[in-house]
Order: C-alpha cells, then structure tokens, then sequence
C-alpha cells in the first residue's frame, strides 16, 4: 500500500489517498506531534479497511509528514506524560 495524494482540511486535519483504496478517503487529525486516522469515508466499490491497513496507512503518512518518530514512540509508550 502506498500515500498516493493528501489534502489539507481545516483544523490541520489532512486527507489521505491511498491506492489500496482509491475510492475511499481517510481523514487524518492531528494529536500531540503526530496524526491519527479519525474517519475513513470508505467507498463500497474498495475492499474493506481492517486494523491492519489502519495501521500500515498511520505509519505511511506519519513518515511521509516527518512524523514517523514521534508515532513510533507513541505506538512504544515511550512518550511519558509529565517531566523527567
């Protein structure tokens, strides 16, 4: 599966495009320093979205945003909530 397009929404919130599923939209949100699937207005005519294409397309548009990091340590619990 691959990012094929985006487009940005208000609120900083970005479509996705992805060519697994060419006729669905995902809308991303953003939340601390990465972004999250919110909704996927998915289409009859594509296959239908399981967890692990869920996962696969965060991953994808969190490294093509610069992000991949960030939601890595997020997906690792690594982030800590507070100081030290």
């Amino acid at each position: 599966m691959e990012l094929v397009n985006i487009s940005y929404m208000k609120k900083g919130q970005i479509l996705g495009f992805f060519d697994k599923f060419p006729h669905s939209k995902v809308l991303f949100s953003p939340i601390k320093k990465y972004y999250f699937i919110s909704y996927v207005y998915w289409d009859e005519r594509d296959p239908i979205v399981s967890q692990v294409d869920l996962e696969k397309m965060e991953l994808l548009f969190n490294s093509y945003m610069g992000r991949e990091a960030f939601y890595r340590k997020r997906r690792s619990g690594e982030m800590g909530v507070g100081g030290a």
